[in-house]
């Protein structure tokens, strides 16, 4: 049974706190010591920073703000541009969600974020994590933010032994205990930044840590052992055919994405036997004896295999190339909303996820084929 430390609460947010002050990371949606946030940027970086690290949401982040300076803005924005400034930062439905918001907070609430948190749940793309984090940060009232780094820092705090797919629920319940009176904002970005700098997950760095002495493994080589995790479940691995196919000015062929699942509203290669639930190729394509058709072209399969990884499989992509000289005739049987030619000066206007990115570069060396 964990004792909690009823008498290192204040001890805890106080040390925290001070240390924040004179350590906190200098991004570009925090507000600067004593000034207000602007909830539009809160809002966006909380979007990014789901399943991304700060590093890579930086430059996104500079860039968005650029092209949309506040929510208004994002509201009149067309999707397909967004998820253009968008690729590369992968969770694709992330990108529409943040219009379909955009528009909701423009349109229902004249451009002023909800300060609510049932308002905001109500929201596309914004859950109890998110939630919590603009309350905090945006409107500076209490609130109680948990993501993986709060996680961590409080399974080493307590020792938690239980595995921490099994005690978010305690940790939730033991961070609550902990929060301040005054100063929300702050102290959310504090643990954030704790975790992020001094309780990180391989080789914790104990020795700098503010909460070192009321740590229960502070300083010990056990603190690298929490939070203790279940075994790691393997990936599945899947097996794609993506199709390259170029008409006589050298245009390619690509495939806009539906609106929903996978890598929604993204510009694609067309492809078979991964996306889909049926119909899944059970080995790779080359190796596979079933003739695969598209178009009733006559398709080479490249001597290559590309790997791709999602967060639940591992992708082995294969491609096959061809080229043709009618395109008009080609695009009857196809839907041209979804399908189009498009030259190779214009693929950076497009909505590319890093799949796609990776196996156009990994054709390049191809370019001088006649095909």
């Amino acid at each position: 049974m964990i004792q909690l430390k009823k008498n290192n609460y204040k001890t805890f947010s106080n040390s925290l706190l001070s240390w924040y002050d004179l350590n906190r990371r200098i991004l570009p949606w925090r507000a600067p010591p004593g000034e207000i946030s602007n909830p539009y940027f809160v809002y966006l970086s909380e979007i990014m920073l789901q399943q991304t690290v700060v590093k890579t949401v930086i430059p996104y982040f500079l860039k968005f703000v650029r092209k949309w300076p506040d929510i208004n803005a994002l509201a009149k924005a067309k999707l397909h541009e967004i998820n253009s400034y968008w690729a590369g930062l992968g969770y694709y439905s992330r990108a529409k969600n943040l219009h379909e918001t955009a528009k909701i907070i423009s349109n229902k609430y004249d451009g002023f974020f909800p300060t609510d948190k049932n308002s905001l749940i109500a929201l596309p793309g914004i859950g109890e994590y998110t939630s919590s984090a603009i309350i905090a940060i945006a409107f500076d009232r209490k609130s109680n933010v948990i993501d993986g780094n709060v996680e961590r820092v409080f399974s080493r705090f307590y020792a938690v032994k239980k595995p921490i797919e099994e005690s978010k629920i305690f940790i939730k319940n033991i961070a609550e205990k902990h929060l301040p009176d005054q100063r929300h904002g702050d102290y959310a970005q504090a643990l954030m930044d704790l975790g992020s700098l001094i309780c990180i997950p391989k080789s914790p760095r104990c020795t700098i840590c503010p909460l070192l002495a009321i740590c229960d493994v502070g300083g010990s080589t056990r603190a690298k052992q929490y939070p203790i995790k279940l075994p790691k479940k393997e990936k599945e691995e899947r097996y794609g055919l993506f199709f390259y196919l170029k008409n006589k000015d050298g245009a390619v062929l690509f495939k806009t994405n539906k609106s929903s699942g996978l890598l929604a509203n993204m510009d694609m290669l067309p492809s078979i036997g991964w996306y889909e639930d049926s119909n899944r190729l059970k080995s790779s394509p080359k190796f596979n004896k079933k003739k695969h058709e598209f178009l009733g072209l006559k398709w080479k399969i490249l001597d290559q295999n590309l790997v791709h990884i999602f967060t639940h499989f591992k992708l082995n992509c294969t491609v096959a190339i061809a080229t043709i000289n009618d395109e008009n005739e080609l695009l009857i049987d196809l839907d041209k909303s979804i399908y189009r030619f498009v030259q190779k000066k214009n693929m950076n206007d497009l909505a590319l996820p890093s799949l796609t990115k990776k196996i156009l570069n990994s054709l390049k060396k191809h370019e001088s084929l006649n095909f």
